[in-house]
């Protein structure tokens, strides 16, 4: 068995061992916390092994599709370590085939031609990876900030914890568009459970009842977009697919044709396209928005976050917001793009850029510390909207890296709250003072956590933040997008801090003040359970802060990816010509003939000249280059 192989194989253990475990822990009653952890750092040991792997082998493929003809890669995700049919004879990736999950073959969705399969397709590649590894390192916090606040069925809390993490790890290794569908709703179903059996509150029911709703609601508009996406963009020959990759040419083609049709004068093709992407754009967004969440559509956050057990919370924090966001990168960006960028910063960016502010100033306002980070978080996930729709490579870079960031930060603050509720049962900022000197490492863990958070240089939120304020100073943005968002978003910064030295001097440095301690024994300071779940991921800030070029590395050609895409799509907005020059399109003085997709190749995107198909991203000029190859992605 080939390296490709054992790797294909350690991918598929990412989703099936959380799987397993989610049936496995809840059998061992008493001893379900070792357990679980146990699982929880085979979890990361695999991830590990991905991870270590995958970051030579991408970047390799980077230099591999810098090196040939660019752009048949341009309009595509290629993942990597896809999980193929084992009766498969060759056992080179291009000859792996997926497995068929359920087939509508036997429906027509397009005339004359067999119904799509439901491939279980999975991967990875540079959008994917390190999030991957955030989701397998953070279940060992949300396991051991648990450890002691979770007392009653400990096996089936975690046993839907695991369930939880699947399917936010399905999501994101997922390259079909149902299957990352069917994987992010299963996350609601463990949320739910979670919540209303194991939170905090006496309104946990109803914080539990109301997240359902309103995830599933704007879910189903998602449904609606997905299936518009799948429908409106057949294959050259009539064929509909699932496959992202696929997908994302067909998209590309039959946009380019239109542009060529409007170049020459007729505006009714590219028009119809772009007035059915902007509703499959606002379908596709409900349900993204919902889940991040963006202002107007956070108000199921304060009871939700208030009413869960701090472990979910970490979870719904770190993890789950970032569903909503990745939605829009794999989806949003590359499958309806004339549409991300007509309304991306004027309309989804200005909610984002509102509830920077809407959400710091409530996070000032807020009693609770637990309010106070989640609102926190709103915030921060404010910026990271402006850096996707930025749709530039510095945007793009940054909001991939605030993602993983956010995840640590956010993640660690949440779970350092398990300190308090672990001791006093509560974490109301006026019944605490002078924690410093009561708790000196503690203390010292948490200062480091929200210097972080604020993106103090050094630390790991600051290289994102700056990369995604460059992303929306790009020049080609209207002028108002370009300055008034950056400039909203750079004040988002100073409320961030203002608001978290607020709560610290309140907490840490008044006059000493706690409420009546739980147990029979005084508090103590951290333990080294608590060192583990908050040291760890402190450490991993300052890390990340300090060297964040591995990230940046492995995502560099996917981006490159969606960039490409972005760049063609201002374009067609724009209403003129492009070719490629130097990896960049440029405007060009004639129209651009469209090209023969089933001349150039299946993985050929729909970029060409009058003299052929444009030439290498990186080489001189705009002549023809060479027939396009053979694509990869599964039918």
């Amino acid at each position: 068995m080939s390296t490709y192989s054992v790797i294909t194989v350690l991918v598929l253990l990412l989703v099936l061992l959380p799987l397993a475990s989610a049936v496995i822990v809840p059998a061992f009653g008493g001893i379900a916390r070792r357990v679980a952890l146990v699982l929880a750092l085979v979890h990361l040991g695999l991830t590990t092994a991905v991870v270590a792997i995958a970051i030579p082998h991408l970047d390799e493929r980077a230099k591999r599709e810098t090196s040939q003809r660019g752009d048949e890669y341009a309009a595509q995700f290629r993942p990597e370590f896809v999980p193929g049919d084992p009766g498969a004879k060759d056992d080179s990736p291009d000859a792996r085939t997926t497995w068929t999950l359920f087939s509508l073959s036997n429906k027509q969705l397009a005339p004359g031609k067999p119904g799509p399969n439901v491939q279980f397709y999975i991967g990875i590649d540079g959008l994917n990876l390190w999030l991957v590894a955030l989701s397998s390192l953070m279940l060992i916090p949300v396991i051991l900030v648990s450890w002691e606040s979770v007392k009653e069925k400990p096996g089936a809390f975690f046993g839907w914890v695991f369930l939880l993490q699947a399917g936010i790890i399905g999501a994101f290794l997922s390259f079909d568009v149902v299957l990352f569908y069917i994987f992010f709703e299963l996350t609601l179903i463990p949320s739910f459970f979670l919540i209303g059996k194991w939170g905090v509150g006496s309104g946990r029911r109803d914080a539990a009842r109301k997240f359902f709703l309103y995830t599933l609601a704007g879910s189903l508009l998602t449904l609606v977009g997905v299936i518009g996406v799948v429908l409106t963009n057949p294959s050259a020959d009539g064929t509909v697919t699932f496959s992202i990759p696929q997908l994302m040419v067909n998209v590309q083609k039959g946009l380019h044709d239109a542009h060529q049709k409007a170049l020459a004068g007729d505006g009714a093709a590219l028009a119809a396209k772009q007035s059915v992407q902007f509703w499959l754009f606002i379908a596709l967004m409900a349900g993204f928005m919902v889940k991040v969440p963006i202002w107007p559509f956070h108000t199921w956050l304060p009871s939700t976050y208030g009413e869960s057990p701090i472990g979910v919370t970490v979870m719904l924090s770190a993890l789950m917001a970032k569903l909503g966001t990745f939605g829009i990168l794999r989806l949003v960006l590359p499958l309806v793009p004339d549409a991300a960028i007509t309304y991306g910063l004027p309309a989804i960016g200005g909610f984002a850029a509102f509830g920077i502010v809407y959400a710091a100033l409530c996070a000032y306002a807020s009693k609770d510390i637990k309010l106070v980070i989640a609102y926190s978080s709103v915030s921060h996930l404010g910026f990271l909207v402006l850096g996707l729709f930025a749709f530039n490579k510095e945007g793009l870079s940054g909001a991939v890296l605030h993602m993983v960031n956010h995840g640590l930060s956010t993640g660690a603050l949440f779970a350092t709250l398990a300190f308090l509720m672990d001791r006093y049962r509560t974490t109301e900022i006026g019944k605490f003072g002078g924690l410093m000197a009561r708790y000196p490492n503690y203390a010292v863990l948490v200062f480091v956590l929200c210097l972080a958070s604020v993106g103090l240089p050094g630390l790991n939120n600051f290289v994102s933040e700056m990369l995604m304020l460059g992303g929306l100073f790009d020049a080609r943005n209207p002028g108002i997008h370009r300055l008034g968002l950056a400039v909203i978003a750079a004040f988002g910064v100073f409320l961030s801090a203002w608001y978290t030295f607020t709560v610290l001097q309140k907490a840490f440095f008044n006059p000493t003040k706690e409420p009546e301690p739980v147990g029979p024994t005084a508090p103590t300071d951290v333990n080294r359970r608590e060192f583990v779940a908050f040291g760890g991921l402190a450490v991993l800030c300052l890390v990340l802060g300090l060297f964040p070029l591995p990230i940046l590395d492995t995502m560099k050609q996917d981006v490159r990816v969606l960039s490409i895409i972005g760049d063609t799509a201002r374009a067609r907005v724009q209403g003129v010509p492009y070719v490629y020059v130097d990896d960049e399109p440029k405007p060009a003085a004639p129209p651009i003939a469209p090209i023969d997709i089933e001349k150039g190749g299946a993985g050929v995107p729909p970029f060409g000249g009058p003299k052929g198909p444009v030439p290498q991203p990186g080489t001189k000029g705009a002549k023809g280059g060479e027939k396009g190859g053979k694509g990869a992605s599964p039918k």
